[in-house]
Parts: C-alpha cells; structure tokens; sequence
C-alpha cells in the first residue's frame, strides 16, 4: 500500500472525523489479492449452508478492507445522488460478486433452467407451477430487503452477529436434521409444490438478511419444513437462489450507477466474479450429491466451530 493511500485510509482513525478519499484511492485498495480471496470465498460458500455473507465479512476484515463509513469516497455519488462511502462500497462488492456465482447455477441447471423458461413460454402446466412456486417463495425477501435493506446494512454486518448467528444455525441444523421427516425423492416434487409450500419457504429465507445464518441453509431447512425431500429442497435452493441472487446483485449494481467503475477497478472486479463462478460450480455439483448423501448434519458441527472461533477471535481484539 502506497504512503499515500495508508494517509489516507487512516485519517478518520486517527483524527475522529469524517473524511473522503479520491476515487483512485479506493481503486487502489481493490487489489488482486482481495478479488481472488473474495471471489473464491464467495463461490465456495455461496450455495453451502454456510453463509457466503457471513465468510466475505470475516474475509474482508483479514485482508484489511476499507470499511469506514466515516470515509466517503470524493466526488462520487450513487444513483441517487448520495455520497458513496467506503463501508457501502466494501458491502455491495459483496452483493455484486454474487454474479459469479450466479453464472455458476446457470451452467450447472442449465437443462433445467431452460427447460423451465421454454415451458413457461409455451404455457406448460408443470413449468408454470414451478414457476410460480418460485416467485411466491421469492417475495417476502424482496419485500424485506427492499423495506429494511438499510438498516441490515449498518446495524447487522459485523464480527459478532456473524459469530452468533453461524452458531445457532448451526444448532438449528442439527436440531432439525433430527427431527424433520426425509421423504423419497420424486421426479414431481418441485413441480407439485402448492402455495403454501412456497409462502412457507420464501418465510425461512428472511432469516438470512441477518448475515451469517445463510440463505442456502435457511432455503434448505424451508423446504424439508414444507415436506421435499433432501435431494428436492437443495435443488429448489439453487433455483430460488438464482432469481434471488440476481435481483440482489442487479439491484446493488444499479443503486450504485455512475459510482460503480469509479469505486471498482474493471480488471480485478471482473476477476473476483470470474473466480466465484468457477469455485461455485464446483461447489454446486459436489453438494447436490453430498446433501443426498450425508443431509445437512455435518455443516450443522462447523457452523457451531466457526462461530464459537469467530467469538473468541472477536473478543480477542478483532472489530
């Protein structure tokens, strides 16, 4: 990091007052290696019950990501004409990478998700519930994220909500994986789906605006609440998560507008996105088998790890 670039970043730290940034700055701070740790961290956990969020969070804070919200970015402002400020820009980066991970499903369910889209043109009945079962479980998070998007933003992504919430999703997995029925897998289960079933899942997935919980887990469990088998509810997962991911992504992209080339360097953007597809695409094919396989068990054990690590590392003297 240039002398003058670490000034820079430092300044709000040692004076408590708000200050800017140049654009060229805060490109600078985008460097190769954090678009490689972010993309390949992002692709790996994006489609695990792990928390995608909750890793690039604890992720950015070892590579020592500009975050302050006391920082604005000089010059720039969003679509709305608002300030853009480093901890905005850190966030969205973390939302917009999901792009890559975006592509990934669309490769791994390529059939499917062609298929769906020719039968909903040419008005099969079996595409149109899917369909619809889709968009139904897909409309409480876009009505929360839209109506409370700020607030989770500033009050929820941090070290210790991440902790906490790894670790009592963690229980829940386990609490559930022991309780919840694991019916036989049927070529019509996604396609047999009722409303309420949908309702019913789309009302778990609220759960992962609190980073750290998942919303691959929250998904999952959603489904296994609502009566799929293991094998059918990862599956709806995935495709939940595509039109989820994608409204998320485009929306954070959009919000920020003409900031976004000021704020993000096209080459190592492009970069983290890139390493986020493959790593996801990997990620999706390996589960989808090991989920069938193993349930959901084994990741229920690491969430609590990782939260009890990230507690003791928090109050270890980590922000």
């Amino acid at each position: 990091m240039s002398v003058r670039l670490a000034v820079l970043l430092l300044a709000p730290l040692c004076f408590g007052q708000r200050t800017e940034v140049s654009a060229e700055a805060t490109r600078e701070s985008f460097t190769t290696e954090r678009a490689l740790v972010t993309g390949l961290v992002e692709g790996v956990t994006e489609f695990l019950p792990v928390s995608s969020t909750g890793h690039l969070i604890v992720s950015d804070r070892l590579l020592g990501v500009p975050a302050s919200p006391e920082v604005t970015v000089a010059d720039v402002k969003d679509r709305k004409g608002r300030p853009v400020d480093q901890k905005r820009a850190a966030d969205d980066y973390v939302v917009i990478v999901q792009f890559g991970a975006i592509l990934a499903v669309l490769l791994a369910y390529w059939r499917r998700v062609s298929s769906l889209v020719t039968g909903v043109v040419s008005l099969n009945r079996a595409s149109l519930r899917l369909a619809l079962a889709l968009l139904l479980a897909f409309l409480p998070a876009a009505v929360l994220g839209l109506t409370a998007k700020d607030f989770i933003t500033e009050h929820l992504f941090s070290v210790p909500v991440v902790a906490v919430a790894l670790a009592v999703g963690g229980v829940l997995t386990l609490a559930l994986e022991a309780r919840l029925p694991s019916p036989v897998a049927s070529d019509d289960e996604l396609t047999g789906m009722d409303w309420k079933q949908s309702v019913r899942i789309g009302l778990w997935q609220c759960l992962a605006f609190i980073p750290g919980t998942s919303r691959s887990l929250a998904a999952i469990l959603g489904a296994r609440h609502a009566g799929l088998s293991r094998a059918a509810s990862t599956e709806f997962s995935f495709l939940l998560g595509l039109v989820t991911l994608t409204a998320a992504s485009a929306y954070k992209a959009w919000s920020l507008g003409p900031a976004l080339p000021e704020v993000y360097p096209a080459g190592n953007a492009w970069l983290g996105l890139a390493v986020a597809a493959v790593s996801a695409f990997v990620a999706v094919r390996w589960m989808v088998g090991y989920v069938a396989r193993k349930g959901l068990a084994p990741f229920g054990w690491y969430r609590i790890a990782a939260g009890a690590a990230l507690l003791a590392w928090h109050f270890g003297g980590v922000s």
